[in-house]
């Protein structure tokens, strides 16, 4: 039987609220892994904010300002998008035609 010591429950609360560092303990791919040519996402604010657009377009009401938002930068924005997938290593058409593949499919239901 493994006799580590336990991890504060604060730390481990803490550790909770990161995203970043639960997929790091626990050995999970970057969730927008698929859309690399390798794999590997470039941590970071850029790969940080597609991530919390795509949350975005997911979670909120389509009225409110940050599904409006997401929806500007993901679908609508012609450099920002590109730009940010570059610098965290991913691949923007993919992404993008995918994203829209999703809501397309989303609306006919």
């Amino acid at each position: 039987m493994d006799e580590r010591p336990l991890q504060p429950l604060e730390e481990l609360i803490l550790e909770s609220l990161n995203p970043r560092a639960i997929r790091e303990r626990f050995g999970l791919p970057h969730p927008l892994s698929k859309f690399t040519a390798n794999g590997m996402v470039k941590e970071g604010p850029c790969a940080d904010a597609i991530l919390e657009f795509v949350n975005d377009l997911t979670w909120e009401t389509p009225e409110s300002a940050r599904h409006r938002a997401a929806t500007w930068f993901l679908f609508e924005s012609e450099r920002a998008f590109f730009v940010a997938c570059h610098e965290a290593g991913i691949g923007a058409e993919k992404l993008r035609s995918h994203l829209a593949l999703c809501r397309d499919k989303e609306r006919s239901l």
